[in-house]
């Protein structure tokens, strides 16, 4: 879905670009582009390519945070401590797993969705790390 979302949100400007890298360098529609100008519209591509893929890894990575708020109230709620929940409107799920798990449990799967946000960072691709983080977050059984 991130993929999907990168390309949607960079689809049209992408090819806005290009068209007015096109007509900067003198290039009519339709017509080859010159051999002597390749390496521009090379450049802008990979350009291009870079910002869907931290555009992607931004999509990620918000909602590995909004992962973390959730198990967040988990804890919270094991804990039994008084204070408003960040989910207010997931307060069912949020008591239904802090029943099936212990804090430990808890802590360990935001320490696992902490890694994957790392790892995103750190150029992993992004489905190893998003694979690994949801086998650390199976309920152990």
């Amino acid at each position: 879905m991130a993929k999907a979302e990168a390309v949607s949100a960079t689809q049209e400007r992408d090819a806005a670009e290009k068209a007015e890298l096109l007509r900067a360098l003198g290039v009519a529609d339709g017509e080859t582009l010159p051999p002597r100008l390749r390496s521009q519209l090379k450049q802008l591509e990979d350009d291009q390519k870079r910002r869907a893929t931290r555009h992607q890894r931004d999509v990620l990575d918000r909602a590995m945070v909004d992962l973390l708020s959730l198990y967040r109230d988990v804890l919270v709620v094991q804990l039994g401590a008084e204070v408003d929940l960040v989910n207010a409107e997931l307060a069912e799920t949020v008591r239904a797993l802090a029943a099936d798990s212990t804090p430990e449990q808890t802590v360990r799967r935001m320490d696992s969705i902490g890694v994957a946000r790392t790892r995103l960072d750190g150029n992993v691709a992004p489905l190893l790390a998003l694979e690994a983080m949801a086998i650390a977050l199976r309920p152990q059984g």
